[in-house]
């Protein structure tokens, strides 16, 4: 299954602005039944099961913070877009009875290597998935990820070259908890081969990264993300 669609989140981890974006899709089952999967920024190798555990590596676009509408946050350090490399395990359940409803969890853990910042981030998931009638499906998921310093310091932290250019009060956090995360999404089956499907997505963010004066003065804890899209399925 392929797919792409079209959405809107913030510019910046804390902000208020908003952006659009394009997102590309993609669900493959190789012939030895290996899973690709790659969702907007996401993307992972399943050398596990279809069902079961599954684990292998994983990638990840991180957006960066340049050229921002927020007057004050514009001038403070800007940090480039970067990808992050990993990997993960979880375990997946299908359900074959009346009601063939799928439950899906996982962990997986990822680095830049030190490019933008040094140490892991570390997020955990679960997501279900339920048929409401023939066509048409329910998912929904819960999350939690945890951080190290310098992930917070670059992203939430203020120096005192940022504070002096700024305004904002220097800030220097520590790692742990980042953010609580939450999505509902629904698909519905257009024709044997088309699906059309729309989400929302929304991160709480925690910790040290809520107490940055970039979220508590200039942003907010609630990142809201939502878009639609339309796939397209071979078999």
């Amino acid at each position: 299954m392929v797919g792409l669609g079209i959405g809107s989140t913030t510019e910046y981890a804390g902000g208020n602005e908003r952006m659009l974006g394009v997102l590309p899709g993609l669900r493959y089952t190789t012939d030895s039944g290996r899973l690709l999967e790659w969702y907007g920024p996401y993307a992972q190798f399943n050398f596990g099961n279809l069902t079961g555990w599954q684990y292998g590596p994983a990638v990840s676009l991180r957006l960066g913070r340049k050229d921002v509408d927020d007057p004050v946050v514009s001038r403070i350090h800007e940090i480039d877009t970067t990808v992050e490399a990993g990997g993960y395990i979880g375990y997946e359940y299908i359900a074959s009875g009346a009601i063939p409803y799928r439950l899906r969890g996982g962990v997986n853990v990822m680095t830049n290597a030190g490019i933008e910042y040094g140490g892991v981030r570390v997020n955990a998931t679960g997501t279900a998935w339920l048929p409401v009638s023939r066509r048409a499906f329910l998912g929904a998921g819960i999350g939690l990820t945890w951080v190290s310093r310098s992930f917070n310091q670059t992203y939430f932290g203020v120096t005192q070259a940022d504070s002096t250019a700024s305004g904002l009060p220097i800030y220097s956090p520590g790692g742990g908890l980042e953010q609580y995360t939450g999505w509902l999404a629904a698909i519905y089956q257009i024709d044997k081969h088309w699906f059309a499907g729309a989400m929302i997505y929304m991160q709480r963010i925690a910790g040290d990264a809520a107490d940055s004066p970039i979220v508590s003065q200039r942003g907010t804890r609630n990142q809201i993300t939502y878009g639609a899209g339309i796939a397209y399925a071979w078999k």
